[in-house]
């Protein structure tokens, strides 16, 4: 079963936080131990007036009673106001509301009461499930009788049908040994061609390149050394630098050959607008999280492959 969570943070002053974050439900049939949670289409989630999503994926709680909220009160800014919390069943629509409005320093909200809020498809989807059990029923029945009548045929077609079988094999074993030997003499063919046009060059490596941020003569995460202009890009601090690595040694070990991107993303980086073999990534002190090509032209400008790929 998966649920769909939104989380809406405060708009007022200093409601985002940027520790972790983590929400268990319990339900009348079963309860969801406490898991991490984050916005997997957010760069920076749990900001003021965002309302942040995600999915969970877990054994049927039937009708969500309570859950809890908490915050393990790390990074800068760890404290946290919250408006409300929202979980959607996927597979019927139902919808369950606790409402919070309240800051929290210490990590942990008070114990999340849930509301129905939205009906969903329920009656509907147990209608249809019980047509489904009638109609594969009487379909059960059907199938018992023609089974029957089937078998005698069967039984004299059986013979024609282990003839024509082994036929069958025969051909197919003659077509795949067809197929390995052209595959073979390609794969020669290939290598030879290899040998001659590429002789020296190297098999093309994925690598992870890492940034983060330099200030006061320290290494920092990199949104530390960002900040929003009154255009909605993000620029770099005074007296801060953005830095660039692909070794897993320096930043926070992220980069390197492959680096820590299949520990994050199982998507290519094509998919964020960066070159298929070259995955960009920023940790926020706990969790990498990718840097796509739109955020990078507002760093370097529209050269941003050469700062930071040609390092």
């Amino acid at each position: 079963m998966r649920y769909r969570w939104e989380i809406k943070t405060s708009d007022t002053w200093y409601s985002g936080t940027d520790a972790s974050v983590f929400l268990s439900l319990s339900g009348l049939d079963a309860s969801m131990r406490e898991v991490q949670i984050s916005d997997p289409d957010a760069i920076n989630d749990w900001e003021k007036g965002d309302v942040n999503h995600g999915t969970i994926a877990t054994e049927d709680l039937g009708d969500i009673q309570t859950g809890t909220l908490r915050h393990d009160g790390s990074g800068p800014a760890a404290g946290w106001s919250v408006d409300w919390v929202k979980v959607t069943n996927e597979e019927d629509g139902r919808e369950w509301t606790a409402t919070v409005g309240g800051f929290d320093t210490g990590g942990r909200f008070p114990l999340l009461r849930f509301a129905r809020t939205n009906e969903g498809q329920t009656d509907q989807i147990k209608r249809q499930k019980a047509q489904r059990e009638a109609d594969a029923k009487a379909k059960a029945e059907a199938d018992k009788l023609a089974a029957k009548r089937r078998e005698a045929e069967q039984d004299a077609a059986r013979e024609d049908a282990r003839l024509e079988d082994e036929t069958l094999r025969k051909q197919r074993d003659q077509d795949r040994a067809r197929r390995r030997a052209r595959a073979e003499k390609q794969l020669a063919e290939e290598g030879t061609e290899a040998n001659v046009g590429g002789a020296g060059q190297q098999a093309i490596q994925f690598r992870t390149f890492e940034l983060f941020g330099w200030l006061g003569g320290a290494r920092v995460p990199l949104r530390q050394v960002l900040q929003l202009d009154g255009n909605g890009r993000y620029t770099v601090v005074p007296n801060a630098r953005v830095m660039v690595s692909q070794s897993s040694s320096e930043g926070f070990g992220l980069g390197g050959v492959p680096g820590q991107w299949s520990s994050y993303y199982t998507a290519a980086p094509s998919l964020y607008g960066l070159d298929n073999d070259k995955a960009v990534l920023a940790s926020d002190g706990v969790r990498g999280w990718v840097l796509d090509s739109n955020f990078l032209t507002q760093i370097f400008g529209v050269g941003w492959r050469a700062a930071v790929y040609e390092l």
